[in-house]
């Protein structure tokens, strides 16, 4: 159990690490490319990212219900605590206005918005934890697909909770933040990526034919 929470948390903070780079892009199309830095450390290393631990369980039942709920809450202390160490350095100062920018169009968007690009978020995320785990490791295949599905969905800006947790925690440590307004982000694309995930792996294993061997 303790390794899995500190799995957890180590991928909240790899997420983190991928959208400092992102921020401190000023091209959206290159910070894009960087921010699969993180998903790189997240999957070689196995970590329990929750867009991770979602399609997997559904796909070769390597995790449960339970995994989800811890990755979450474990994935969010390893953001919270990056976002703590950004704020007491100077970096804080070169990813403020793109923070303020970010923070304001999540908080402000719809809750129907955020699901729906929650779903969007998951389908490429959960393409490239089932693909990249067909690859070997290492291998040129793996990097390809990883960072293909992981530049595309940053690029489009579609919603991933664990990156969220990141920018919110900067925002809100910065800024300040309403708490219901923090609840209803989290809330909206926690359940998307969720779905989507779930979804993905579910079409996925059905045309492997995972069923049928079992």
């Amino acid at each position: 159990m303790k390794e899995k929470w500190i799995s957890s948390i180590m991928a909240g903070i790899f997420i983190a690490m991928g959208a400092m780079v992102y921020l401190s892009v000023p091209n959206n199309l290159i910070g894009s490319m960087f921010f699969a830095t993180g998903i790189f450390l997240v999957l070689n290393l196995h970590n329990m990212l929750i867009t991770r631990v979602c399609p997997l369980m559904v796909y070769d039942h390597k995790y449960h219900w339970s995994d989800i709920g811890i990755s979450w809450v474990g994935n969010g202390l390893g953001t919270l605590i990056a976002a703590l160490v950004v704020c007491f350095t100077r970096f804080v100062s070169a990813i403020s206005d793109p923070i303020k920018k970010i923070g304001e169009t999540k908080l402000n968007d719809s809750p129907l918005s955020l699901f729906l690009l929650g779903i969007l978020c998951a389908c490429f995320v959960a393409f490239a934890v089932l693909i990249g785990a067909k690859q070997e490791k290492g291998s040129f295949g793996q990097i390809f697909y990883v960072w293909l599905f992981i530049t595309a969905f940053v690029y489009c800006g579609f919603e991933h909770i664990v990156a969220d947790m990141f920018y919110l925690s900067c925002y809100a440590l910065n800024f300040g933040a309403d708490i219901l307004q923090v609840a209803k982000v989290l809330g909206c694309v926690t359940a998307g990526n969720l779905l989507g995930g779930l979804f993905i792996a579910w079409a996925v294993r059905k045309l492997d034919g995972k069923d049928e061997a079992e």
